[in-house]
């Protein structure tokens, strides 16, 4: 048997390295995804929800090859790998849906399939929390292709404690298997909450339904709320703003402004004052 100070000493010498997200303000505040960790990314419909876990799987699982599983639910595979391919090639596009049905983009879905050959990217397409067998069949390919990243895409805040019960099993899943998991969850500003009041972003810091969620994050499209400008003139047209709520217990009040085209374009470059240079780094209180 050790003795405890050499046990000590050794663990002091363990670094747990996460995966960064790649946006300062995010890395710079949660340090990025650490190993057994759940993250939370809520909002209403709209925000990037989405688009911002399209953008962290080209950037994880394409770009550094980590591997990684995504568990999707209620988007279909056709419309979120369009969306992938329109991310990645910065298309502007009026539908996803003319990617694979327009002639003039056979070349680049072509190309795209090639580099998810050649990515250690999965997919499992299942409505999770009402499909109890999908479970093992997660564990069973983070065991398989020794997955380091999950992302579930997307669940609703409103669950009933059953739905609840088993979306902390895929916390289990993060803490059992020593992997980052982010669950997208949607907050719509159409229904009420179980406590009979509308939830708002700031509630969901403290909300019960998300005590095992170590990492709690808040999107809102200033537009959707029909805020345009804010306290210092600054147009905030195309704007989303990133709150943490929740970090490891603790509530931040910090929030920052980033463009909406910086989750829809791979190669998004500022062209304007109010555009991601104009923003970057900037918080807001």
């Amino acid at each position: 048997m050790e003795h405890i100070s050499e046990i000590l000493e050794e663990v002091r010498g363990q670094k747990v390295e996460p995966i960064k997200t790649g946006i300062a303000y995010l890395d710079e505040t949660i340090g990025g995804y650490y190993p057994g960790e759940m993250t939370t990314v809520c909002g209403e419909e709209g925000c990037c929800k989405t688009a911002f876990v399209i953008q962290q799987i080209c950037k994880i699982a394409i770009n550094e090859k980590v591997p990684t599983l995504l568990l999707l639910n209620y988007m279909l595979e056709r419309n979120f790998l369009a969306s992938m391919i329109a991310y990645y090639y910065s298309l502007e596009v009026d539908s996803v849906h003319d990617i694979f049905d327009k002639e003039k983009y056979k070349e680049i879905v072509d190309n795209f399939m090639s580099l998810l050959k050649d990515s250690p990217l999965y997919m499992i397409k299942a409505e999770w929390y009402v499909e109890t067998p999908v479970f093992e069949r997660i564990v069973n390919l983070v065991e398989r292709k020794n997955v380091k990243m999950m992302f579930v895409d997307e669940v609703f805040y409103d669950l009933s404690l059953e739905d609840a019960a088993k979306l902390h099993c895929i916390r289990d899943i993060a803490v059992e298997r020593n992997i980052p998991v982010v669950v997208t969850c949607e907050l719509s500003n159409d229904r009420e909450s179980f406590g009979g009041a509308e939830p708002l972003l700031f509630d969901l810091g403290r909300s019960s339904y998300l005590h095992g969620h170590d990492v709690v994050i808040g999107f809102s499209n200033y537009e959707e709320h029909r805020i345009f400008e804010d306290e210092r003139g600054n147009d905030l047209h195309g704007i989303i703003s990133i709150k943490v709520l929740k970090h490891r217990g603790k509530i931040t009040k910090e929030s920052y402004h980033i463009p909406k085209d910086y989750f829809y374009l791979h190669n998004y470059e500022s062209e304007s004052e109010t555009s991601f240079a104009h923003f970057q780094g900037e918080k807001a209180s």
